[in-house]
């Protein structure tokens, strides 16, 4: 648990509204303060039978998934990062996002959930300096209609390949906002959906390098697989 919150500290939309904790995570030589739901069943258990027939809309944005630990590892490594224009679709907290902006990335964050976009829109001005917090920008958006997202040289995705209805929204996302010569780097705790996912991806005729990353996170180890995918290109 992170230190106590002075309840000023945090924009009215959150703080009237969650029960909120600031917890630091040390990613190689950074360091992160992030904005998180302090009890994230809380949210789970107020989800209605009516409301989760809308959409099955459960509030995976308000977890830190290991994956974005991950996914935020591997950004920090990336040099290249500097001055490209990056997606970080199904941003949750922002944690990827903000590793990639720390990297020289221009970014935009965007989620299906407005309440994600407020924490990720916190964390960013915590952890970003000035000049790399007004090169972000912040949106609600649904992957399903990605028309409106632009296009990108990265697409970042940590933990988003949960669900098997998914998969081709996913793609057909991925084929919209993968700009010219760009890439998706899709972080997923080596689960079986995800080599799904990955075959799909190939079916496509798209390339996916996979590489493994060991997590250390409250006193276990965890694998996550990081996927570079190349769009229009012979696998």
């Amino acid at each position: 648990m992170g230190p106590p919150i002075v309840s000023d500290e945090i924009p009215p939309a959150i703080a009237s509204r969650f029960d909120v904790s600031i917890r630091d995570y040390q990613i190689g030589l950074s360091q992160f303060r992030i904005l998180t739901v302090a009890d994230p069943d809380v949210l789970l258990d107020a989800i209605t039978p009516a409301a989760f027939s809308v959409d099955e809309r459960l509030p995976y944005w308000a977890e830190l998934w290991t994956s974005s630990l991950a996914l935020a590892a591997y950004c920090l490594e990336q040099p290249a990062l500097n001055g490209r224009r990056v997606l970080d679709l199904g941003c949750g907290l922002g944690l990827t996002g903000i590793a990639a902006a720390r990297s020289g990335a221009r970014v935009i964050f965007a989620d299906y959930e407005p309440d994600a976009i407020h924490f990720a829109r916190w964390n960013a001005r915590t952890n970003l300096d000035d000049a790399s917090y007004a090169t972000a920008g912040f949106r609600v958006t649904d992957w399903r209609s990605p028309g409106l997202l632009g296009t990108y040289d990265i697409v970042l995705g940590a933990d988003i390949i949960y669900e098997r209805r998914n998969f081709m929204p996913l793609l057909a996302c991925l084929r919209a906002t993968i700009g010219h010569g760009g890439e998706a780097w899709l972080a997923e705790p080596d689960r079986v959906l995800g080599s799904d996912f990955f075959s799909r991806v190939r079916e496509q005729g798209w390339t996916a390098h996979i590489m493994e990353k060991d997590v250390e996170r409250r006193g276990r180890t965890s694998r996550v697989r990081i996927a570079v995918i190349r769009t229009g290109a012979a696998s």
